[in-house]
């Protein structure tokens, strides 16, 4: 146990963006740091009962949730694209 918490910890210690064990968070950490922050901290808000502290995600992932989507199928998809939620509406006539 000692040695996998300690390869964990190296892992945390000194991230390699360019050789990632998943391509989307290594985007993230050299696009868009702040991003990559508070996705994380939604995580952890989820699986591991942190403080929220996105509550601009919270309510992005409530309103598609509503709409009848997964809930994590929902964080996923929005964190592979940026958060960016770009809605269509068809005008009335």
């Amino acid at each position: 146990m000692g040695s996998s918490s300690d390869s964990m910890q190296a892992l945390l210690a000194a991230a390699e963006p360019d050789d990632p064990q998943d391509a989307v968070v290594a985007n993230q950490y050299k696009q868009n740091p702040e991003m990559l922050k508070r996705t994380a901290r939604l995580w952890a808000h989820i699986h591991a009962g942190s403080t929220v502290s996105s509550p601009e995600y919270t309510k992005t992932i409530e309103n598609i949730c509503a709409m009848g989507f997964y809930r994590n199928a929902v964080i996923v998809a929005l964190s592979l694209k940026s958060w960016g939620v770009v809605t269509n509406r068809i005008a009335s006539e």
